[in-house]
């Protein structure tokens, strides 16, 4: 069956100036995106990931490892100490487990920021876990659990876990009245989602219609502009963090399959018939950047973007396959700045891992519709420095009024240190930076500054960097000055 074009882009004018220069949060609540500040990754015990990758992401920032009692805690503590993780890296979280216990991903909670900067975990639905259908949107569900009756085995005690890991953290649970899985749920920090279309058939099974499913993410999520592409696999659960990934504000990565895969047409239809009519917040086309990827098994694809961006740190599955090292390669080229780590997953080869997991997946412990990505969470910031700009074009001329226009929102209500808020920008080659303090406008947290410079045949580069009174630091690009934003003057 063809696949069925929907793009939702109805909902509400986007939350910025009449410009498109400016993020406002105003009274909306704002999810945050997977890249901007966290303090660690939630991950769960028994482990359904590498212990190299468990080592990695302590030894990177934090972990929160759920336990489901003392006993289950003892055990991983003895594997950490084996394993050098250092106590101080690592906070026991106790919550029950269930069937899906390892999808911290589906079940787990989002981050969402309220109009008075405190930071509260947003809860979905899961009590229905990972319904699969056929590429068409409105083919009928499936589920992977199903009884000897051909009942739906329900996933409450993952639904509920989400509550365990709010008291753990001392935050508030906010709790959603629809499916939000997490695997099939990618935001841009500025009021964008997108999802694939077996989402708004997993809320009508729920009872909830389209329009009610868009007006709730609208007022309790501040999702104003929710982006609905068709399902892209042939019977999967059509997860889109599988199929793309959100890079930063106006930049989508796409996995390409081999031009004789059964499903190249499918994936090149979806790019541009759909994700190349979308506009960012900022009001222009998303620049789209494919990675290549290749068969593992028979016709299942690597699953490449099923990464995990923490940080300055971006962990990748691997596959065992010649693909793997140049998607690495290809994650390092668009992400500069960034530390690029690959994953082999060989269940044989893990000193140990969950029953569950090895009798599900059998050989390998990555798929094509569930790796990396999807059995980790990140616990973000509460007291985040968040910063958004509108970049200036890659290419302008020499007439042009190079202006840059951030959005700065300091979480800890502290205040920034407006003194060491500034553009640094130089010329492509040159060692040194000069130092513009951004002006602040009528709204708090929007700050402008022109650079000034306007030699044709010169390529600048620049960045943002705030510090709030609290102490925290940030820039935009994350990375800088290891990522910077450029721009070329003809």
């Amino acid at each position: 069956m063809k696949p069925l074009l929907i793009i939702v882009l109805f909902l509400s004018v986007f939350q910025l100036s009449a410009q498109n220069n400016y993020y406002t949060q105003g009274k909306s609540n704002r999810v945050a995106a997977e890249w901007e500040p966290a303090l660690g990754t939630m991950i769960v015990w028994p482990l359904s990931i590498p212990y190299k990758l468990v080592v990695e992401l302590a030894n990177d920032n934090h972990l929160y490892t759920l336990v489901q009692n003392d006993s289950t805690k003892a055990i991983a503590l003895k594997w950490y100490t084996a394993w050098g993780i250092d106590p101080s890296k690592n906070t026991f979280i106790y919550a029950p487990a269930g069937i899906d216990s390892w999808w911290t991903r589906d079940w787990g909670p989002s981050a969402v920021f309220t109009p008075d900067k405190k930071m509260e975990l947003g809860d979905g639905k899961y009590t229905y876990s990972t319904p699969v259908s056929d590429i068409g949107c409105d083919d009928s569900l499936e589920f992977i659990y199903m009884n000897a009756d051909k009942k739906i085995i329900k996933t409450e005690t993952d639904d509920s876990a989400s509550v365990y890991v709010g008291a753990a953290l001392h935050t508030e649970v906010l709790d959603l009245p629809f499916a939000n899985t997490g695997g099939n749920v990618l935001t841009d920090g500025l009021g964008s989602a997108f999802s694939t279309c077996i989402l708004l058939q997993e809320n009508k099974f729920r009872g909830l219609s389209d329009d009610q499913f868009f007006q709730l993410n609208k007022n309790l999520l501040g999702l104003n502009n929710y982006h609905i592409i068709s399902n892209f696999e042939k019977r999967s659960i059509q997860h889109i963090d599988c199929f793309m990934k959100v890079l930063d504000e106006e930049r989508i990565l796409v996995a390409e399959p081999p031009s004789d895969h059964p499903e190249y047409a499918i994936y090149q239809n979806i790019v541009d018939n759909e994700l190349a009519k979308l506009k960012t917040p900022y009001g222009r086309p998303y620049e789209i950047i494919r990675i290549k990827t290749d068969r593992y098994s028979k016709d299942r694809l690597a699953a490449y973007t099923n990464s995990l961006i923490l940080n300055q740190t971006i962990y990748v599955p691997l596959f065992q396959i010649s693909q793997d090292s140049l998607a690495l390669e290809r994650w390092r080229e668009v992400m500069p700045g960034y530390t690029v780590k690959g994953f082999y997953f060989l269940l044989a080869d893990e000193p140990l891992v969950d029953a569950n997991v090895k009798d599900h997946y059998k050989i390998y412990g990555w798929n094509s519709g569930d790796a990396l990505h999807c059995r980790t969470r990140a616990v973000w910031d509460p007291q985040m420095i968040f910063i958004t700009t509108k970049r200036i074009k890659n290419i302008v001329d020499s007439k042009h009024k190079n202006h840059v226009y951030s959005t700065i929102i300091d979480y800890s209500g502290k205040g920034l240190d407006l003194k060491k808020t500034m553009l640094f920008w130089r010329v492509s080659g040159q060692k040194g930076w000069n130092q513009i303090a951004l002006k602040q406008t009528d709204a708090v947290d929007h700050f402008s500054v022109e650079i000034p410079f306007h030699k044709s045949g010169c390529t600048i580069e620049y960045y943002i960097s705030a510090v709030s009174k609290s102490g925290q630091k940030e820039t935009a690009p994350r990375t800088a000055p290891g990522g910077l934003f450029n721009f070329f003057i003809q």
